[in-house]
C-alpha cells in the first residue's frame, strides 16, 4: 500500500495496518464532550442524511468491505437509531443510496464538518484509499464549501 495521505484537518487516527496516521476521529470513537453534543444536535432526519451520505461513499470504489460495514455499524449505534432506521442503512448497505437523494448543498452549514469527519473516517476505515474514494471526496468538499 502506498502512502497515506492526510485528507482533512481533522485530528490523527490512526489507520490499522499502517503505522502513519491519517486525519481523521471517528464519530462513534468520539470521547469528548463536543463530539458527543454535535453528533446530538442531529435530528433523525439529519442522522439518517449522514448516515446515507457515509453509506454512499462506501460505494465509492464499488465495493462494500468489512471494515467499512462495521464502522458504519458503530455509526448507526452511536447515532441511536431505531430499529426501522437500521432496516433502512441495510438497505443501503446493499444497493447504494439514490443519487438524488445526496445533495451536498442541503448540509446544514454547523453540520458540514461532522458529515466530513464522518465520510473520511469511513474512507480510511479500511485502511486504504482508493482513487474513487480521494476523488469523489474532494469533490464532496468543494461542493459543501460554495
Amino acid at each position: 500500500m502506498g502512502n497515506l495521505i492526510r485528507l482533512s484537518s481533522a485530528t490523527a487516527h490512526s489507520v490499522p495496518g499502517d503505522s502513519e496516521n491519517v486525519g481523521f476521529t471517528a464519530p462513534e470513537d468520539t470521547t469528548n464532550d463536543q463530539g458527543k453534543m454535535m453528533l446530538d444536535q442531529l435530528d433523525r432526519q439529519e442522522r439518517l442524511r449522514l448516515v446515507r451520505f457515509v453509506c454512499s461513499f462506501a460505494w465509492a470504489d464499488f465495493e462494500i468491505r468489512p471494515e467499512e460495514r462495521t464502522f458504519i455499524s458503530r455509526l448507526i449505534r452511536r447515532l441511536d437509531l431505531g430499529d426501522e432506521d437500521d432496516l433502512q442503512v441495510q438497505h443501503w448497505l446493499e444497493r447504494p443510496p439514490a443519487f438524488e437523494d445526496l445533495d451536498p448543498t442541503v448540509i446544514p452549514a454547523a453540520h458540514r464538518e461532522l458529515f466530513v469527519e464522518a465520510i473520511e473516517g469511513l474512507i480510511v476505515s479500511d485502511g486504504e484509499i482508493a482513487e474513487e474514494e480521494r476523488e469523489t471526496f474532494e469533490v464532496f468538499k468543494q461542493l459543501i464549501a460554495s
